[in-house]
């Protein structure tokens, strides 16, 4: 079999639980994407001023009658009282770290202690995979968290290109980007780069897997956009619709990998027909 008609296995991701009708990193849409056979678990993770990691999104939080929270600055109770369904980091893992595997998505810096704290309290860093754009928080977290694995979050840029500039025409933007990648990678002792989907590949991810990285994507809403990146050898998708998106990929014969670790994903190197 061909390299272009092979995938190898792969996991899918609830992006923030996958369900904005139930609420963005929300307990009802973290169960919900559970319940229909999802196997890993995004979330957002911010610290607020009064040190408690919560799963948000945004870093200001509106309020009815028209002011607004600042995360950083405000306290777990005034955020619980403007967002009820607010979970915390310790909360989310310790009803959902058993069931799936986890991505906890870094929306700042500074308190890379502090989510190591949380998760080794939890007890089990090897199920936890960690996503940032801050190069140097990931290098702090390669050196207090090393079971966890690490992410760079890379090609946002790319999400406010008009699509053309995004595809074929922008090879030598994707050429320039593999060699900074290569040299910001290894400052942030990464072990995966999380990729914008329209960045992706199959000869970056081929020259990435080289060089030692894995790769996973985000966020990939669309079937046939599915099926190119896992050609091209991504090895997870983080989708706003994963119950859709699983549907779609076992109506192909295809199902995302059951592991205990992240480890345990991306050492597997079995390739399945397309």
């Amino acid at each position: 079999m061909t390299r272009s008609r092979t995938i190898r296995p792969f996991t899918l991701i609830a992006h923030r639980g996958g369900s904005a009708a139930r609420g963005e990193n929300s307990a009802e849409g973290f169960r919900a994407a559970l319940a229909a056979g999802v196997p890993a678990l995004e979330c957002d993770v911010r610290q607020t001023g009064d040190g408690t990691l919560v799963l948000l999104h945004d870093g200001v939080v509106p309020l009815p009658g028209g002011g607004r929270l600042v995360v950083r600055h405000a306290s777990l109770e005034a955020l619980r009282i403007a967002v009820p369904e607010l979970l915390t980091l310790e909360e989310f893992l310790e009803e959902f770290g058993a069931q799936a595997l986890v991505n906890l998505d870094l929306k700042g810096s500074g308190y890379e202690r502090q989510l190591a704290r949380v998760v080794e309290r939890w007890g089990h860093p090897e199920r936890v995979y960690v996503t940032s754009q801050h190069a140097a928080s990931l290098r702090r977290l390669a050196g207090i968290l090393p079971l966890a694995y690490r992410g760079l979050s890379h090609g946002h840029t790319f999400t406010r290109m008009p699509r053309p500039v995004a595809g074929r025409s922008a090879f030598p933007v994707r050429s320039l980007m593999a060699f900074q990648l290569a040299l910001t990678l290894r400052l942030a002792r990464a072990d995966v780069v999380a990729l914008q989907h329209r960045v992706v590949t199959p000869w970056l991810t081929r020259w990435l897997r080289l060089q030692g990285w894995q790769v996973t994507s985000w966020t990939v809403n669309d079937p046939r956009e599915a099926m190119r990146l896992l050609r091209a050898g991504v090895r997870a998708l983080t989708s706003d619709v994963p119950v859709q998106l699983l549907q779609s990929l076992t109506n192909r014969q295809l199902r995302p990998t059951i592991a205990w670790t992240w480890d345990e994903l991306f050492r597997q190197t079995a390739v399945l027909p397309a």
